[in-house]
């Protein structure tokens, strides 16, 4: 009969042995835990965005909902910056705009500094707009009707558009670069006098006749451009096909018309730049707590909605486009919902 001391040495072994297969199936499986292995977040940080904006609008409610999952704090950012901060840890859920996404996959030197490396696609929550916005009485007088024509005349003119950094210089940038082969340096030599501002300064200088167009990119329905008119006749110019085509074949950007009755000077169909404006997540986050986010994100789009109309467009038809990267968890809430296997 074996003693004691050989029992305990034999249990050791078999112990050892079973550990040592139980590491080997673990390594070789890592999907098994990857939740297991995801840093534990205690508190989530929101990027939104200037001061005055929808994005910032979206801030507070959002944090209040999702601090029903996990503690979560708001704070302002930028469009471009906000990609950068989830790049590099500093936030944990932004927003920002697709066409980001877009140039950073588009060859462009210029935009190779922007990292995705640590970004993955919370939703494609609604459309984003590009206005270009032009005082009527300034465009009746000179002609303009579109960005192409404004940009042929080759005349001073006191323009504004947000600070760079911000979605809404992103876009102005682009569009004037790679849409009509021109810049602010070129412009600035042809008597433009450019500003970067907030919203509210803009419009205000506008309303007072200090500027004579800014640009800047919102949602469908913007309550700063309806309280504009309310002070001054607003003129919105449309982006030439070609300049549209353009953008999109590079930048994945698309197309949207602004319909008569949107807005009181808009009298006939205006075409522009369309985009979306998206949330995105930091790929650290595990699958589970992103699965609550988006999970909360849409159970609490009605509240949302009260505040900025256009969230409202949120939908799993349209949260995860193509040619973007889906966090896996927020992928399994909006494919489990388009399967009918969440009703809520």
């Amino acid at each position: 009969m074996p003693d004691k001391g050989d029992i305990m040495k034999n249990c050791r072994r078999i112990l050892s042995g079973v550990l040592v297969l139980l590491s080997f199936f673990v390594w070789t499986n890592p999907a098994l835990c990857a939740d297991a292995a995801a840093p534990t977040h205690k508190h989530l940080r929101i990027l939104t965005g200037p001061v005055g904006g929808q994005w910032h609008t979206m801030g507070e409610p959002l944090a209040s909902a999702l601090s029903q999952i996990i503690p979560v704090s708001s704070r302002s950012g930028g469009g471009l910056t906000n990609i950068q901060a989830i790049d590099k840890k500093n936030a944990d859920i932004a927003f920002t705009l697709a066409c980001f996404l877009g140039a950073g996959q588009s060859g462009e030197a210029e935009y190779k500094s922007l990292k995705t490396d640590n970004v993955a696609l919370l939703a494609s929550v609604y459309p984003q707009v590009l206005y270009f916005l032009i005082r009527k009485d300034f465009a009746v007088k000179h002609n303009i009707t579109s960005v192409g024509s404004l940009l042929d005349k080759k005349m001073p003119l006191r323009f504004a558009t947000l600070k760079p950094g911000t979605a809404s210089e992103f876009i102005v940038s682009m569009l004037l670069k790679y849409g009509y082969g021109t810049d602010y340096d070129k412009l600035r030599l042809q008597g433009w006098n450019i500003a970067f501002n907030n919203y509210s300064e803009m419009a205000d200088d506008f309303t007072e006749g200090n500027l004579d167009c800014f640009a800047y990119t919102a949602g469908t329905t913007v309550p700063l451009i309806h309280a504009m008119e309310n002070v001054t006749e607003v003129a919105i110019l449309s982006v030439e096909q070609k300049t549209l085509k353009t953008l999109h074949d590079k930048f994945r950007t698309g197309t949207h018309t602004i319909q008569p009755g949107d807005y009181k000077g808009i009298t006939t169909p205006v075409m522009t730049l369309g985009d979306y404006t998206t949330l995105i997540i930091s790929k650290s986050l595990p699958d589970s707590l992103a699965y609550q986010i988006a999970e909360s994100l849409w159970g609490n789009r009605g509240m949302v909605s009260k505040l900025v109309k256009d969230f409202d467009a949120l939908s799993p038809k349209t949260a995860m486009p193509e040619g973007l990267e889906t966090h896996p968890g927020a992928a399994k809430f909006w494919n489990e919902l388009l399967q009918g296997k969440n009703k809520k």
